[in-house]
């Protein structure tokens, strides 16, 4: 896995524009090329997946496969969520990190949702939001809502493509459609009972599902 800027152990820059989304693909292209890795399976969630789609349109040959989790190529609606993210952003200032995970698990359906079906995650989840700096999380959230829209290009991308998204994650259920249905070879895997982050409520069936179509595309048995 791969700390992006603002997250885990890597560097927080102070500026939105140091966390744009074709910055943080660039970051991964000069990671592969660093660690002499000439193409991927690239599996990336939900900001990820923004990364993910970027780096496959401005670097194909780094792309084997693609795997892309509750994400999207265009906006997305979740009703109140712009007065969500400056009230978060407000907290997060006066009252540090955890007091914004507390808010956002209480106030964010997308949270509130996966943390009534799977509470055994509420701790990891908040662990790696304690993780993350004050910077990364500010600017990071602010540079999701400028991200570029991605809907008209998605017939470029020429790596085989899994979407992949849970059964009760509202949200990204029709964005995952467009994905599915824009990228020429792309499949679309509903995961039952799961919401947005099937990697981690089935982990089982989601590295299956990673498994088996790893080796559908490329042969043997994963």
């Amino acid at each position: 896995t791969v700390d992006l800027r603002g997250h885990g152990s890597s560097d927080a820059p102070s500026s939105v524009a140091a966390y744009s989304i074709p910055t943080l693909a660039s970051d991964i292209r000069y990671l592969l090329e660093h660690l002499g890795i000439s193409a991927c399976c690239f599996v990336g969630h939900s900001l990820g997946g923004f990364v993910a789609l970027q780096l496959a349109l401005d670097h194909p040959q780094l792309i084997g496969a693609l795997v892309l989790v509750g994400t999207s190529s265009g906006p997305i609606d979740i009703p109140g969520y712009a007065e969500l993210r400056m009230q978060l952003e407000k907290i997060v200032q006066r009252d540090g990190m955890e007091a914004a995970f507390e808010h956002n698990a209480l106030h964010n359906p997308m949270a509130r949702k996966r943390f009534e079906k799977f509470p055994e995650l509420r701790q990891t989840v908040k662990r790696r939001m304690l993780e993350t700096s004050l910077d990364g999380y500010i600017y990071a959230a602010q540079a999701m809502s400028q991200r570029p829209v991605l809907t008209g290009r998605l017939g470029e991308i020429s790596a085989p493509t899994l979407v992949v998204v849970g059964e009760e994650d509202n949200t990204f259920r029709q964005p995952s459609e467009i994905l599915a249905n824009g990228i020429p070879h792309a499949r679309l895997h509903v995961v039952p009972e799961a919401t947005h982050t099937p990697q981690e409520e089935t982990p089982e069936v989601f590295n299956k599902m990673i498994t088996g179509f790893l080796a559908e595309e490329f042969g043997g048995d994963l």
